[in-house]
């Protein structure tokens, strides 16, 4: 047998994969759908909040992100709407700031 051990740490058994993100679709008021990567999601209090990309801005150097706010659940189906209230937007943006992620953000 031989005295040589494999050591796992060594392995880089993921190389070559990329992360993988949920896709959501936003469907607009006149109809028209979007679709998203999710990049990350947070609860606050009583609020679930995401952070998504558009999936064409994806692979840019600097995509856009967006920050959606879960306002009402339906069976299976969420509706989300965009956080427009400037304080509220500063805050969660601090919350995901906060977070130990793999992103990086800039304002």
């Amino acid at each position: 047998m031989d005295d040589d051990k494999l050591n796992i740490d060594e392995l880089n058994l993921f190389e070559g994969q990329d992360e993988t993100y949920e896709i959501v679709t936003m469907v607009e008021d006149d109809g028209s759908e979007q679709d998203f990567y999710v990049i990350d999601g947070l609860d606050e209090g009583d609020c679930r909040y995401l952070l998504l990309v558009r999936t064409e801005d994806f692979d840019l150097d600097e995509p856009e992100a967006y920050i959606f706010k879960e306002i009402e659940t339906e069976g299976d189906s969420c509706i989300y709407e965009p956080v427009e209230d400037e304080d509220e937007y500063n805050r969660v943006i601090l919350l995901f700031q906060d977070e130990d992620s793999d992103y990086e953000m800039k304002f």
